[in-house]
């Protein structure tokens, strides 16, 4: 049977986490100042959730931005961080293969609707009471990991929600009449003060990997043209087997059923040991941007939407000479026929 730890296989160290018990530090200095040139989403984002925790609050913290997402806290603890830029835990249960697809859809069928579903892993044999924790806390550190990092991304490419103000990229929400609980929560939360440094740590990580190997989570990494002569690390042949130039970081994550921020060490790695080579990112023109380039550097014609709002070809600049003029409701333009020729006559003997 495999090992429970198996499921995150990683060096991700958020399942050694404290415990409920410690004290939550909440005359601790901001957040910016916990490492340098830290962006303002992250520090935005960050510091709200420390000081939802200082006040003991339960809801959700929405992120909004190219990777939205939210952050569930239950009396000031972190119980679920969920993007679609990390992989949840039913991505990391059914990507590794540790649960089957219809072994989960019947047990997310059957407990889920009444918040039992970690009971019901258990009870199944699907998965152990450890085995639980660690899927729900590495998970949700993930998340935690990836929302931060889109924020940071966010904000140093101008601005979240099309140039919008940054306050309005997160806003709280108190659970209410409303309010969805998560599937499978962590039990019994993680401390905000830890989960902090934490996320901190892989941050500063995440910095030297794009720094020193121009790697990042839009990255797609590809096989080097020369690999080395020797054998791949085991735990490292099923990422090696993804990375096809075509896939990003995050996309590698969903397909082995692995966490971003795991992926993203792995990969780096590999990019150490001559494996594969991050292409240098391509530059992608803004919509409006490439639609001025198309109107003033090119002939090119309008077209899709762009074809019936456009003013570039008036009636004016239809060619006069046409072959044939066709209105609506007309017959068919059909040849003018020219007079048979006659044939000629054998003048009789």
């Amino acid at each position: 049977m495999t090992h429970e730890t198996d499921i995150t296989r990683s060096p991700l160290s958020s399942t050694t986490g404290p415990p409920r018990g410690e004290k939550t530090d909440t005359s601790s200095p901001p957040v910016a100042s916990a490492g340098r040139g830290v962006p303002a989403g992250i520090d935005l984002l960050l510091a709200t959730i420390r000081r939802q925790a200082a006040a003991a609050f339960t809801g959700s913290i929405h992120v909004r931005g190219g990777a939205s997402g939210r952050i569930v806290l239950r009396d000031g603890l972190i119980i679920d961080a969920a993007t679609s830029a990390a992989p949840g835990p039913e991505s990391l249960l059914l990507r590794s293969g540790r649960v089957r697809e219809a072994q989960w859809a019947a047990v997310l069928a059957a407990a889920a609707p009444a918040g039992r579903l970690a009971e019901a892993l258990i009870e199944r044999g699907l998965l152990g009471s450890a085995g639980v924790q660690v899927l729900t806390r590495t998970a949700t550190m993930d998340g935690l990991f990836a929302l931060a990092t889109a924020q940071g991304a966010e904000i140093s490419a101008g601005g979240p929600l099309g140039g919008r103000p940054l306050a309005e990229s997160v806003f709280v929400e108190p659970a209410g009449a409303g309010f969805l609980a998560p599937a499978l929560p962590v039990s019994p939360g993680i401390e905000v003060a830890w989960a902090v440094r934490e996320t901190m740590r892989q941050l500063a990580n995440a910095g030297r990997w794009r720094d020193g190997l121009g790697l990042m989570p839009h990255s797609r990494p590809r096989l080097a043209t020369r690999p080395p002569a020797r054998a791949v690390a085991p735990g490292l042949a099923a990422l090696l087997a993804h990375a096809n130039g075509r896939r990003t970081c995050r996309d590698l994550a969903f397909a082995v059923g692995r966490g971003l921020y795991p992926v993203m060490a792995e990969l780096a790695q590999l990019i150490g040991e001559g494996w594969i080579i991050v292409p240098p990112p391509q530059e992608r023109p803004r919509a409006a941007e490439m639609a001025a380039d198309i109107n003033e550097k090119t002939a090119l014609r309008p077209y899709g939407d762009r074809a019936h709002s456009s003013q570039d070809t008036p009636e004016t600049k239809i060619p006069e000479k046409r072959r044939y003029q066709v209105k609506v409701d007309s017959p068919l333009p059909r040849r003018t026929a020219h007079p048979a020729t006659p044939k000629p006559t054998t003048p009789p003997r």
